[in-house]
This record gives structure tokens, sequence and C-alpha cells, in this order.
């Protein structure tokens, strides 16, 4: 079904990096249900294939291409755009989503491990970041959108050491996020930058991370009710769907919508403990109503209350009490 406010990407052309499972090819489906043009690069095409296939005979308006790119060879990113520009003119959305993990600890970790996880998830979605905006500076397309797909290790450190490199390269997406967003209003361009962090989402990402302890791997989405890469999907077309002069910014568990040229205002506290044990009650864990108003106007914004985040200072009785179903987070920024 057509989503209010994506008429305007239909027949548009969206770039979607790892697209053969998981977040990726829900976000390329996705989009292709709406009726956009969608290049699915991966290493591997043949389930990006399957899925195209299977797009086209369910009767989308859209379409799937599938592309062999390897994110972590440039010379395979930039032949992916150029080919993009000869074929399709160019990009008008990119989806950073591609990211790999290995379970290289920072002390006895294997520097490949740490190299592979830096070149696609930092520099792999840098040079797509770059070769999107010049593709859409060369045709002055004014109103492109760049996302990120992050993660919540790029908000937060986990107490576990076979994803703390992997932590450091979301934290550096997190930077990344910022600096493209501060870059693009000293450029005076209207091209957007978003960053959406997901927590735990159930993809093949544990058994890949852990692939010589299925056990442990699987008992990753055993432990807590996990997203579901639909449901990131739908935060990005949720996104795209959002007017040009919307832009999104981050508060403590919430997203504001505000104007699109207006300063990010003060990130709000979270509520303060309401008695002595210093641990929260389950009543600090209640959103704030959102206050409702016109987004065109500067000197507003609306809020939106996306989920919680588990707090480590609150017993995980009190926590499972309130947060029930709601106990992964997923979050967007900028």
């Amino acid at each position: 079904m057509a989503r209010a406010g994506m008429e305007r990407w239909r027949d548009r052309l969206a770039l979607v990096t790892g697209a053969s499972g998981g977040i990726g090819a829900a976000v390329a489906r996705a989009l292709v249900q709406q009726g956009l043009k969608v290049v699915g690069c991966a290493r591997t095409v043949g389930n990006i294939e399957e899925l195209a296939a299977e797009c086209k005979s369910a009767g989308y308006p859209g379409t799937l291409i599938p592309y062999r790119c390897d994110l972590s060879n440039e010379e395979d990113i930039l032949s992916m755009f150029s080919a993009v520009r000869s074929q399709h003119h160019g990009v008008d959305i990119c989806i950073n989503n591609a990211g790999m993990a290995r379970p290289d600890t920072l002390l006895s970790g294997s520097t490949s491990g740490w190299k592979d996880m830096f070149n696609v998830n930092v520099l792999a979605l840098s040079i797509c970041t770059r070769e999107a905006y010049q593709s859409m500076k060369e045709r002055n397309v004014d109103d492109g959108h760049i996302i990120n797909i992050n993660s919540m290790c790029g908000h937060r450190v986990p107490p576990q050491s076979v994803i703390h490199f992997y932590s450091a390269t979301k934290y550096a997406v997190t930077a990344l996020t910022e600096g493209l967003r501060q870059e693009l209003l000293e450029a005076q361009t209207h091209i957007r930058a978003t960053c959406i962090s997901p927590g735990l989402v159930e993809t093949r990402f544990a058994f890949k991370l852990h692939d010589k302890d299925p056990e442990r791997a699987a008992a990753t989405y055993e432990d807590i009710k996990c997203l579901k890469p639909e449901d990131v999907a739908e935060a990005v077309i949720y996104v795209l769907s959002t007017p040009p002069h919307v832009q999104l910014l981050k508060t403590a568990r919430q997203i504001s919508l505000i104007s699109h040229l207006r300063r990010q205002p003060r990130l709000q506290t979270p509520a303060k403990t309401s008695n002595t044990s210093g641990h929260r009650t389950p009543q600090d864990f209640k959103p704030q109503t959102p206050a409702i108003s016109d987004t065109r106007d500067p000197s507003t914004y609306t809020t939106k209350i996306i989920g919680y985040i588990r707090d480590p200072l609150t017993p995980n009785s009190q926590q499972e009490a309130v947060m029930k179903d709601r106990a992964t987070p997923l979050f967007l920024t900028l």
C-alpha cells in the first residue's frame, strides 16, 4: 500500500547496501513496494535476485536491481556508482545498511578482523555517502536523503568483549552522521542525513559473529524480545515519508521533528529518581506526552516516542514489569 508522503519518491532511485538478507532485504522490499527503483548490492547477489523475482511476481510497482559489489574494495564501490550513473542517471537515496562484526576482542583480536570491520562499517559507508552526495549534486538534486543504519552499540558499549571493536565502528557512524549533517548545512543543501539505531534485530548477525558457537548465537535472540528487520524497514519508510522541511533529531528517549534549518535543541535529561535508593522506579520509565505542533514553525517541535532502553541501575524485575514487549529500542538520530 502506498504510504502518504512517499509519492515524491516514486520511480526515483535508492541504493541499499547489504541487501542480500536481514535489514537490507527488508528495506529493499519496502522501497520497491512504494514504487522506487532500488539497486541492492552485496558481495553475492543470489538472494537479491530471488527477492527481485518475488517483488516482480507480487506486482509491486517498483523494481529491484541486483548488483554485485564488494564494499571492502573502493574500486568496486566506484564502479557501482559509475554503472548507476550511466544506466539510471544517479542516486537519490543512499541507505548505508551493510555492516559486519568479527569476534575479535581488544586484548587478543586479530588486526585483520579489526580491518575487516573498519573497512565495511566505516570506510565503505563514508565512500558511499561521498559518492551519493556527488551524484545528487551533479544533477541538482536538493531533496535527496542519506540514511545510515547504525546500532545501539553506537551509543553505548555493551559488556561483551567480542563486540567492543564493532561498537567502536558504530560510534564512528554516530559521529560521521553528525558531521555529515553539519557539512550539508554548510553546503546550504536540503539533502538530509538520518541515523537509525536499532537494538537487537533478529537476523543472521549473531550466527555470523558466533560462527563457531551456533548455540550461543541462537541464545542471543532468546534472551530478549527482538526487533524484526521489517521494523527497521518501517522506520526507513517513516523517515523518507516526512516532508522535505522536516529534520529528525535525537533526544534522550524520543525523536524530535523540527524545521530542517533549525539548530539542534538542547537534549532532554532523563527523569530524576523518585526514591532515595538511587534506583529508578517504574514510574521513571513513563514516557512524556508528546507535544504536538506545526513542524514548519521553527519555534516548536513535535516529539514521537520510539521505545525504552534498559537502565543498568534498575533491577531487571522492575524493568520487565514496565517495558515488557518494548525492551528493544529503536532510535532515529538526526
